[in-house]
């Protein structure tokens, strides 16, 4: 165990991302199973990466949950040999072969990368001598030596933004952020001061977040080459960390629309999504989006409302303000997931296969299945 421990903790090392003792083990304990059902090959592609190795990393993490679902004797093959492009596995079941693909859509690396462009950010702000809150989001491809631009840009609007009014810079090489400002109430700010900041997904704002999906699963759809039955079931996998579940529904199933009649509410699809392209309805039975599952924070869980009050930074207090002492600890005893976690499965049915869907269920078990007609509500995703 100690030498995974070594070898996981290298991985880690490898990256711009700050491992928690907790990581270091998970991603151990995970090698160790993934050794033991035959494939260390994608071990040794872990340990090996220098490039992609997040990616790397979601094909690790779905091999754990086949490996965590399926019988012991049921074979696993990564990258199975004597095909010109072999997809990421292969697995056979009861005379089905099951295909599947994986597409990284997470944003954990940026998120990793643009740390230390936010402390910059947040550093610099103390400079200016204005006493609000304000919040940044970055687009994925800010760059650094956009920073002095930026901050240029927060000082001019800091002195003139309304209350909660919102900023939208563009930079010289397009790179885009969004910053808030809003006063800070009876409390005295001697400069400007960051109150949150997070990862801005300029394709959600420009209106191509299904284009992107869309486009990520064309690339993926090229390691089939044959047309799925009940006999070769082809999936494809993709870590969606960072996709709302209307997008997707968008981007696979068309995009959706209104249609009003009078007082009447009604909804359909346009017909350019992912399974209505000719080349690919015949070749994919469905799409499986994972998704990390917010962890509790057990030392907070075991806090009495007021204690979690108690221990909140003045910039804290003063972005849960209005909130009772129940709703702040609610807020706070989860946490988000690292690169190692649980995860939930989506499935998203192209209609020309559903006859299979039982098949589909004897690899994975599934948190919900999506079919053409459905459509999330509420914060845009499935409860």
């Amino acid at each position: 165990m100690e030498d995974y421990i070594n070898i996981a903790r290298r991985i880690f090392d490898g990256t711009r991302y700050e491992a928690s003792d907790e990581d270091v083990k998970r991603l151990a304990d995970n090698m160790i199973l993934l050794e033991k059902r035959g494939l260390g090959k994608l071990n040794k592609r872990l340990i090996d990466s220098t490039r992609g190795i997040w990616a790397t990393i979601a094909e690790h993490n779905f091999a754990v949950i086949l490996a965590s679902q399926l019988c012991s004797k049921i074979p696993i093959n990564y990258e199975p040999d004597g095909l010109q492009r072999p997809p990421d596995f292969k697995v056979e079941i009861e005379g089905v072969t099951y295909w599947i693909q994986m597409k990284d859509l997470s944003k954990l690396a940026r998120e990793n990368r643009q740390e230390k462009i936010i402390q910059k950010i947040k550093e610099a702000a103390k400079k200016i001598t204005v006493g609000k809150f304000f919040s940044c989001a970055l687009s994925y491809d800010f760059k650094e030596g956009c920073l002095t631009e930026l901050m240029n840009f927060i000082n001019d609007k800091a002195v003139v933004a309304l209350k909660e009014e919102s900023f939208l810079f563009t930079g010289k090489d397009n790179e885009k952020a969004e910053v808030k400002f809003w006063s800070p109430g009876s409390m005295e700010l001697p400069e400007l001061t960051l109150g949150c900041a997070g990862d801005l997904d300029m394709v959600e704002i420009i209106g191509q977040a299904s284009a992107q999906i869309i486009q990520s699963l064309l690339n993926a759809v090229g390691a089939f080459n044959w047309e799925a039955d009940a006999s070769n079931v082809n999936l494809i996998v993709m870590e969606a960390d960072n996709k709302r579940d209307i997008n997707i529904c968008d981007a696979l199933f068309g995009t959706a629309y209104f249609n009003f009649l009078g007082d009447k509410q009604s909804w359909s699809r346009k017909e350019d999504g992912f399974f209505a392209d000719s080349n690919v309805s015949k070749k994919v039975v469905g799409v499986v989006a994972t998704k990390r599952k917010r962890e509790r924070d057990e030392e907070i869980s075991f806090l009495s409302p007021e204690e979690v009050v108690s221990r909140l930074s003045f910039q804290e207090k003063e972005i849960s303000n209005g909130m009772t002492p129940e709703e702040i600890k609610k807020a706070l005893e989860w946490k988000s997931p690292g690169p190692i976690a649980d995860y939930s499965l989506i499935l998203y049915m192209n209609d020309r296969f559903k006859y299979l869907l039982e098949t589909i269920k004897r690899l994975l078990s599934f948190d919900k299945i999506v079919y053409y007609n459905m459509m999330p509500m509420g914060k845009s995703n499935f409860d």
